[in-house]
């Protein structure tokens, strides 16, 4: 089974006023392999690239259909909070654009497994569960600003959100191998 950790990065929380302004996708290698320490980048597809710029600076849709094409490389997407927001943003954009929706084959969001009756970490947050479990890969923090400065496609904090979004997937591929116990079926 290939299996992915994904995170999108986005102009707004809801899919009416924002857009995708990049995803990254980070192979999940066995444990033997990660111990090893082999080497993987995150893959990140993001909207100045030339391949994904649409029509206007607001169209994402070349991007969402790209995401769309490396998600379907893998039976199995990993994510944070992905159920609630990164596939329905992500399929909101598809609408819009009159593509169809993404359903994954599997889905995993880790978040769950955070609080409730799998850990009772005391917070679902993944900066907060990476620092719980001792991760090596840590998380990075963005000011409100660099946000801002990318939706008006400023390259520099763009490029500051597409290292914040790689971060992201580094830090869910290895929660992902302290949290899989916790797993016992895996769903749509």
């Amino acid at each position: 089974m290939k299996i992915v950790a994904f995170d999108l990065e986005t102009t707004d929380l809801k899919a009416m006023t924002g857009r995708i302004l990049c995803a990254s996708f980070f192979p999940i290698i066995s444990l033997e392999e990660a111990q090893l320490r082999v080497k993987l980048k995150p893959k990140t597809l993001r909207l100045d690239t030339k391949a994904f710029r649409g029509q206007s600076v607001i169209d994402d849709s070349l991007l969402a259909e790209g995401i769309v094409d490396v998600l379907h490389q893998y039976n199995c997407i990993v994510t944070w909070n992905g159920k609630q927001f990164d596939v329905p943003f992500l399929n909101a954009r598809l609408a819009k654009a009159g593509l169809p929706a993404y359903r994954p084959q599997f889905h995993l969001d880790l978040m769950y497994y955070a609080g409730g009756v799998s850990m009772r970490i005391g917070s679902r947050k993944l900066v907060n569960v990476q620092k719980f479990l001792g991760l090596e890969e840590e998380k990075t923090e963005m000011k409100w600003d660099t946000w801002a400065k990318a939706a008006t496609g400023e390259k520099e904090a763009l490029d500051e959100v597409v290292e914040h979004c790689e971060q992201d997937v580094k830090v869910l591929a290895q929660a992902y191998h302290k949290m899989i116990g916790l797993v016992a079926n895996i769903h749509a």
